[in-house]
């Protein structure tokens, strides 16, 4: 319900689309929608970025990340606005040819699983001056929340890094040629209530399906 309410606050309409898989039906969804949005959830397969399995990957739902790569894909193929959160940053990065980390213990230094309630700001990102994010937002860093053991590793083909955390994770990518395509690795629509740079997401989001000039394949 977070997302339909961070939808509905943009001026948009959700539509939810059930997980199914008979690929025709993925095709007609598409056709009914002028943009997507892919939301959190659990973690996709490795198999989808060429990798093993380890120990720390969690359980995974094969249905749903065939359906949601082939809607990751197409919306980055036909320029259909799409706003990747947590999970669904990740997919798009897969769908572009690009890679995870299947645990981020390894690697980080601030707290990417939070200790706090999820409308709570935890820690900072730094935003690269020029991108989608900054000119959205109008900053170089801001704070946001944290609910991940895995993040992007690589962004993929024509993929572009645009925000970072202080230990060097991955937090936002974006995709330059695409009219709006955008992955954010916290979760915004806990905080988007309160946060101006969340609800902006959204309501960029919004305005993107409502051009005239947004093909959608």
């Amino acid at each position: 319900m977070a997302y339909v309410q961070a939808v509905i606050q943009a001026g948009a309409v959700p539509f939810l689309l059930p997980i199914c898989t008979d690929p025709s039906l993925w095709r007609q969804m598409l056709a009914g929608i002028d943009a997507l949005l892919l939301s959190g959830g659990g973690d996709p397969d490795a198999v989808w970025y060429g990798q093993e399995a380890e120990p720390a990957q969690g359980y995974v739902q094969p249905a749903r990340d065939r359906m949601e790569i082939y809607l990751a894909r197409h919306a980055l193929r036909y320029k259909m606005p799409v706003l990747g959160i947590c999970r669904g940053a990740q997919l798009l990065a897969i769908a572009a040819g690009g890679t995870l980390w299947q645990d981020i213990k390894k690697v980080q230094r601030v707290q990417h699983d939070q200790r706090a309630p999820r409308m709570y700001a935890i820690h900072q990102v730094y935003v690269e001056p020029g991108s989608l994010l900054y000119r959205l937002t109008g900053k170089k860093r801001f704070r946001v929340n944290s609910l991940h053991h895995q993040a992007i590793r690589t962004p993929g083909a024509g993929g572009q890094v645009t925000a970072v955390a202080k230990d060097g994770i991955i937090e936002a990518v974006e995709f330059p040629r695409h009219p709006f395509a955008l992955g954010v690795q916290w979760h915004p629509e806990w905080l988007c209530r309160h946060d101006r740079n969340a609800a902006v997401l959204f309501a960029a989001l919004r305005q993107a399906a409502s051009s005239p000039t947004a093909p959608t394949g």
